[in-house]
């Protein structure tokens, strides 16, 4: 094995490898040999195979092979931002399939270049859904073919077969993917984070799109700030595989990517978090599977595992750090073998071709020239403005979007609110008598100018959380959520604290900041990042003049978009300045350079929006000013000046894109629960699986402990006596972030970390039948309240018990496999209805 470069010089791009009949013959030697080459840090790996060598004689033969579950691929969204949802159909066969993909609205259309083709599949990935046979078990290769034989690769993830007889499907057994024209898969990183090889058998090629390792958690961040919604349902969501991000968008963010174009006959090797997407030229046919490196096994420790499915993959790394790491296997057990991984170091088993001076010179393929990114720049103080501020990159461009003129009724605009529609008036006294209002006395733009009242408000507003006066606009929804949680994790421990400077995570995220098409991001060159750090979070700066509290990652005059003074503003384009956090939840400002947040773009505003009237400040304003938001639900017209909702605790919270905030009125926002009392009649859910009428017998408040187990799954849950490394009832709950055993329902016991220690208000119910059950509040319904559609539809009245038998139907058991549903923020909104068809077939 041979090469006349270093493979220092490689960096982080796609390598292609043509090894010799010899080389080829042990797959495992041949894999350290590419990472030796530095091969691993792109995250992925062409390997063209020798000439002559061929997995299968023949494929004429599997036109009758079954396709069991074929999926169509309904994809929503816009400006290179879309989640794919798969909807199962009937099985068919490959002719079938093959027949379907040359039929003229699945083929592929006429093209150039490459180039064209991935033009043309991201502009047209919302049409025409296609259909991918994706995940059939199986395998095309011949018994007798030893060299690459995806099915027995003889890697260390053979283990978990040969110590537990278990077989994972897809992991270590392998899958045969059927693609089309348009048929893709979406980012994502192999299960428990390892490595993965595809052969394309015969077809057209297949694109794929590949983040450095070293870069994978920046394309989370990016995510988890696109699509917030995602986030709170599950942290790994990425692993959904549901989201769509164009290479365009990952452009103008800044985060490295590669291009790399598979054609039949050629293998593919992803390496362990390398995130990685891609989409089908045409019909083709391709097997996968996982195989695993001694490298892996820090990956698999660490790997951030999806706890909101049942069926994803988790696989014990016990057996891997006994046999492989013995040395660190009691730190592990410990919960303190935390080491932060070096994505740039070959695996062990490379040591020998590391010594060696001859090596192979691999070939580079890569259409993306993705510079390296800018190491982090020290922060000094600019005397100029009065911020702490870091130095940034020169020469980046400015981002423009060309919003064009927007028609006379904006269709985001709810015609105004009639008298009759109109809310309840402000109590008399104004404004300022309301206890939202009392600290802005000094701070309306109709008062004369008071610049140490300002300051004082910029330094209190400073001194408490969120700490920033832009991530104010989410705060109050933050704080609905740590009182419904009642979790002891609010903003405060996200703080932390370097020599004198404070760092938070902001609670804007990345998506707020951007108006973007696919046109603007693919003519544009890349910004500098976000002022980020790895751990999400942002150096916190104030202005020397007026004391008013930023990020660092969120870059002063009278703000023309709202009624108040004090915050951060930025000069807008028509030279006039505008707040930060105003700027954010207007949907048509934009920032021109997202990187530095400025200037705003207000051009793109429509008339109609100035025209709205403030709820809140209309009463003590003369004439209307500002620019309004509007209640998202549904056609309410209630409006806000972002500034005025925020004082005055109106629910602002990240939406999901193509929008930006998501407002909830007074009218709209859910009643806070009443507290139920001994006696009182209640709804509930009885055993039989429908809801009736009961009595509340009696209250108590019990104690649930949360822990994460080691296999990333988690539980709320448990009784304290079900952690039996310690007495909880005579120490109380263990420190935060312990290792503990706990005994689980099948009676083993399982190694977690300790979360926290929540009690609960339980109701003790009482049915007619004399059946009692335990509670609590979010599954008690009073009579008073609004009963959920789905409590609704299994709703019985027994009156008496003369109807024998109205509670000893079957016991209802849950089935595991969950059902998608409509956010339900949106079921009052319209919703396209071809799009919904799809869906819901």
């Amino acid at each position: 094995m041979t090469t006349d470069t270093p493979a220092q010089s490689v960096g982080c791009r796609v390598m292609t490898f043509t090894p010799s009949k010899e080389e080829f013959k042990d797959f495992g030697r041949y894999i350290a040999f590419m990472e030796s080459q530095g091969a691993h840090r792109a995250g992925m790996a062409k390997v063209i195979p020798p000439k002559g060598w061929k997995p299968r004689k023949t494929y004429d033969d599997i036109d009758d092979l079954v396709i069991p579950a074929p999926i169509q691929q309904v994809v929503t969204g816009q400006s290179g931002l879309f989640t794919q949802y798969n909807i199962q159909k009937k099985p068919m066969t490959v002719h079938d399939f093959r027949k379907t993909s040359n039929m003229d609205k699945f083929c592929s259309p006429r093209y150039v270049d490459f180039d064209e083709l991935e033009r043309k599949f991201w502009k047209n990935l919302t049409f025409n859904p296609p259909l991918y046979g994706a995940d059939v078990s199986g395998t095309l290769y011949d018994p007798d073919v030893t060299e690459w034989n995806i099915g027995h690769l003889n890697t260390i993830l053979d283990i978990v077969e040969n110590e537990s007889g278990i077989k994972i499907k897809g992991v270590n057994t392998p899958y045969l993917y059927f693609g089309m024209w348009k048929s893709a898969f979406a980012w994502h990183t192999e299960d428990m984070d390892l490595y993965s090889i595809n052969y394309l058998h015969f077809g057209e090629p297949k694109s794929w799109y590949v983040v450095p390792p070293e870069h994978g958690k920046r394309l989370e961040r990016l995510a988890k700030g696109f699509f917030p919604g995602n986030v709170q349902g599950c942290e790994a969501f990425l692993r959904h595989k549901m989201t769509l991000i164009s290479p365009f968008i990952l452009k103008k963010y800044g985060i490295p990517f590669e291009k790399v174009t598979q054609e039949a006959g050629q293998f593919i090797v992803t390496f362990p978090f390398g995130y990685h997407a891609g989409f089908n030229h045409g019909f083709n046919c391709a097997e996968s599977t996982n195989f695993a490196t001694q490298r892996w096994i820090d990956y698999g420790k660490q790997a951030t595992l999806c706890s909101c499915r049942q069926d994803m993959v988790k696989i014990s790394m016990d057996v891997f750090v006994r046999k492989f790491q013995p040395e660190r296997y009691k730190l592990w057990k410990a919960g303190k073998d935390n080491a932060p991984i070096d994505h740039s170091k070959p695996t062990p088993e490379a040591a020998e071709f590391l010594k060696e001076d001859k090596k192979l010179e691999p070939s580079k393929e890569s259409p993306a020239e993705v510079p390296p990114e800018e190491p982090n720049t020290p922060v000094q103080e600019d005397k100029r403005s009065g911020f702490i501020v870091a130095k940034v990159m020169a020469g980046v461009r400015e981002f423009e979007t060309d919003l064009g003129q927007l028609p006379g009724h904006h269709p985001l605009i709810k015609d105004g609110m009639s008298d009759e529609e109109e809310p309840p008036p402000v109590e008399a006294g104004g404004v300022e008598g309301e206890g939202w209002a009392k600290p802005l006395a000094h701070l309306w733009q109709s008062r004369p100018p008071n610049l140490k009242k300002e300051r004082e408000y910029n330094q209190r507003i400073g001194s408490k959380p969120p700490y920033c006066s832009i991530c104010l606009l989410f705060h109050t929804y933050h704080q609905v959520i740590s009182g419904r949680t009642e979790c002891a994790n609010s903003i405060d421990t996200h703080v932390m604290v370097a020599g004198e400077r404070m760092r938070t995570k902001p609670l804007i995220p990345e998506m707020c900041f951007t108006t973007t098409t696919e046109d603007d991001a693919e003519c544009e060159e890349q910004p500098v990042p976000p002022r980020l750090e790895e751990d999400g979070t942002s150096l916190l700066i104030s202005c020397s003049q007026c004391s008013v509290r930023v990020h660092a990652c969120q870059y002063t005059h009278n703000c023309c978009l709202c009624s108040l003074r004090g915050g951060a503003l930025q000069k807008a384009n028509n030279n006039k300045w505008v707040h930060v956090l105003c700027a954010v939840a207007v949907l048509e400002a934009r920032f021109v350079n997202i990187t530095e947040r400025s200037p705003v773009d207000l051009s793109g505003i429509p008339l109609q929006r100035f025209k709205l009237k403030c709820y809140y400040c209309k009463k003590r304003m003369k004439k209307a000013s500002g620019c309004c938001v509007q209640c998202s639900h549904g056609r309410c017209p209630t409006a806000y000046h972002p500034t005025c909702a925020q004082a005055a605790g109106v629910l602002m919270q990240p939406d999901e894109w193509p929008f930006v905030v998501h407002v909830t009125c007074c009218r709209h926002k859910g009643p806070a629960q009443i507290e139920l009392t001994v006696g009182q009649k209640v709804i509930c859910k009885h055993k039989n699986g429908r809801y009736y009428q009961c009595d509340v017998v009696q209250l108590s408040k019990e104690t649930f402990y949360e822990v994460n187990f080691d296999d990333g799954s988690f539980s709320d849950n448990l009784f304290p006596e079900d952690i039996v490394s310690r007495d909880c009832a005579q120490l109380g709950p263990p420190p935060q972030g312990e290792v503990v055993q706990v005994r689980w329902t099948d009676g083993l016991v399982y190694g977690a970390k300790f979360v926290a220690a929540h009690v609960i208000q339980m109701y003790l119910v009482e049915f007619e039948d004399g059946s009692q059950l335990t509670a609590k509040r979010d599954d008690v319904y009073s009579l008073d309240e609004e009963l959920p559609k789905r409590v609704k539809t299994r709703l019985s009245k027994a009156s008496d018990m003369r109807f024998d038998g109205i509670f000893e139907e079957k016991e209802i058991i849950q089935e595991s496999k969950r059902q998608r549903v409509i956010n339900s923020r949106y079921r009052g909104d319209y919703i396209e209805p071809v799009i919904y068809r799809a869906i819901m077939e």
